[in-house]
């Protein structure tokens, strides 16, 4: 063997067993910028092409050992040299030798004896013409921004694994990984911040892939689109390996991603699905990782999912729950219901906050939460979030028509803001209606105000131009930050229900919650605290001047013509507090007439 290998040029690979045209070929490769390794024989070739890659390898076909032919097939069955180009150099120029080398993957053919002054400008032409199917190859099988093999390459790879298994008696196990809160961190920093935090997982995910690289096994992983990538096992024990490999890649994400000073913390969901015990083609073993990992995002005692036939009747359910729900929007079977909000001071009605609720013929009462995840998830929100501007609009038209004026807070979800227009839609449904925008109070979350966009600014100011308020919902639970309040200051600050909960017997959450209304005060806002139920928590709030309050103690949300008979009419019931719930007045007033 002859080896003469520089470490910063790409290496051509050379078998003949033939020592002048060894030497003769590595001269060649030399011209060209490459560095050649030589070798006498198809084995150790092909070792040498698979521990060091090759920029082209240039074959003999008759050596001792594996012929030209045999290492040309073993190359093209490897992905790494998928387009690098393979050349025959042989005496064999009959048609039938042409067509065995094209037939084993071969790149060109040169005939011997080889025409030396002209080889290397043919090695040129070879090499430039691989340089572009490479990069073709890069576009339509890799990921630009990560770099990871795409949505594509994985299916192809995964037919390949999946055949290979199956001859060799062994399983491959599919990780689909999901990334649960990555749509929050793109639609509130922006697609820049989130390309910069799929690189970082990406890179977690490869080094925790490389962990297992010494095992005896073949691993590939892939970004499958958007914020899901995949990871594929194979191994006699392919179900193990994933879930140790699962463990793995779920520890990566113990630790914040960091960018530009924020901390992301972006915990994965995976579910894992095995062939051929979990299907036997490829599309149902990956359809089922993909319906254990929606398991594992719903579940909370573990992010780890190993698919269980179960689980497909579960998401049949999802998928049908989103029918019926887009079916009660269009037919408006959806409801309002209202909890007030009453002023500490003088115990008065201050407003109601508008909260939606579903009850389904089948599935009976719907929680919140359940059905705003699948109106997020489906775009549904928009064509939700529309309907209840119109309904509160219309309850708004028939208090004013009865003499009561009662502002009415509607929750509006981020994705309302970046992907619909919800001034022009209070606009329009308050003008239809008739009423008043300045009753007509938008509550948001934090998330959507550090969104500092131009279309989140431009919205929440043509909102205040219509006479609306702005309260900041859930304050303190979310990317707090004093540069983005007093940049845009919202009317009112709502204190989140998890710091009221202990606020009058934990030091921390009374010390959060005094600091949440120190702050109001200094910049002038109304502060409203959520989540009230009992009267040591009312107290607590009334002492530290805490201006509103809502809450199951004071009133679980109810029905417009329940609102009306105990705190607007006051003449179907007692709007009075029982007197150990607070001191001063017993009563909450109703509210006087418009």
């Amino acid at each position: 063997m002859t080896t003469r290998r520089t470490a910063v040029r790409p290496v051509a690979i050379i078998a003949d067993d033939e020592e002048t045209g060894r030497m003769l070929l590595a001269e060649s490769v030399e011209q060209v910028g490459l560095a050649p390794l030589a070798y006498d024989n198809g084995k150790d070739a092909l070792d040498a092409a698979l521990l060091y890659g090759a920029a082209i390898v240039l074959l003999d076909v008759e050596m001792p050992g594996l012929d030209g032919y045999a290492v040309c097939r073993r190359l093209r069955g490897d992905p790494r040299f998928t387009t690098t180009p393979i050349v025959m150099v042989t005496g064999h120029e009959d048609p039938t030798a042409i067509g065995l080398a094209f037939d084993a993957g071969a790149t060109d053919f040169v005939a011997k004896p080889v025409n030396w002054a002209l080889l290397p400008r043919r090695l040129e032409y070879i090499l430039r013409n691989a340089a572009t199917a490479e990069r073709i190859e890069r576009l339509a099988y890799f990921d630009p921004l990560t770099g990871l093999p795409n949505r594509q390459r994985c299916l192809e790879t995964a037919e390949r694994q999946f055949a290979q298994a199956a001859q060799a008696g062994e399983a491959v196990a599919v990780i689909y990984l999901d990334l649960n809160s990555f749509k929050r961190i793109n639609d509130t920093f922006g697609h820049s911040v989130g390309d910069a935090v799929l690189c970082t997982v990406a890179g977690k995910l490869a080094r925790a892939v490389e962990a297992l690289a010494g095992e005896p096994t073949h691993l590939s992983l892939a970004r499958f689109g958007g914020d899901e990538f995949v990871i594929l096992v194979r191994h006699n024990d392919a179900r193990a390996l994933a879930l140790r490999l699962a463990e793995n890649c779920n520890a990566a994400f113990r630790q914040p991603i960091l960018h530009e000073g924020l901390e992301f913390y972006s915990a994965p969901s995976i579910g894992v699905a095995v062939y051929p015990q979990d299907g036997g083609d490829v599309a149902t073993v990956l359809k089922h990782a993909d319906t254990a990992m929606y398991q594992a995002k719903t579940a909370s005692a573990t992010p780890i999912a190993v698919y269980v036939p179960a689980m497909s009747s579960r998401l049949r359910d999802w998928l049908e729950l989103e029918t019926r729900l887009r079916r009660a929007v269009q037919e408006e079977r959806i409801t309002l219901l209202f909890q007030p909000k009453f002023h500490l001071e003088d115990q008065r009605l201050s407003g109601v906050e508008a909260l939606l609720r579903w009850c389904d013929d089948e599935h009976g009462e719907v929680s919140p939460t359940r059905f705003i995840e699948i109106a997020e998830d489906s775009g549904l929100i928009l064509e939700m979030g529309s309907w209840v501007v119109r309904a509160a609009c219309r309850q708004l038209r028939k208090w004013l028509d009865a003499g009561f004026s009662v502002p009415v807070a509607i929750n509006v979800s981020g994705k309302e803001f970046l992907h619909g227009d919800p001034a022009r839609v209070v606009e329009m449904e308050a003008a239809a209606a008739g009423v008043p925008t300045a009753l007509i109070e938008i509550e948001i979350t934090e998330s959507v105000l550090v969104r500092d966009s131009a279309k989140v600014r431009n919205a929440l100011e043509s909102l205040r131009r219509l006479g609306c308020r702005i309260a900041l919902d859930d304050f303190g639970t979310g990317y707090s930050s004093l540069a983005y309040i007093t940049r845009f200051p919202p009317d009112r600050l709502k204190i989140d229900k998890a710091f009221v909960r202990n606020v009058d017997h934990s030091a921390s959450d009374a010390a959060i919650a005094n600091a949440i209304l120190s702050l109001a005060q200094t910049l002038g806002i109304v502060v409203t605290a959520e989540g009230v139920e009992r009267p040591s928590q009312l107290e607590w709030l009334r002492s530290r001047g805490c201006e509103e309050v809502q809450g199951f103690l004071l009133s679980r949300p109810i029905s417009a013509a329940e609102l009306e008979a105990r705190y607007l009419r006051g003449d179907a019931g007692d709007s009075s507090l029982p007197g150990d719930m607070a001191p001063g007045p017993a009563a909450l007033s109703r509210q006087t007439p418009a």
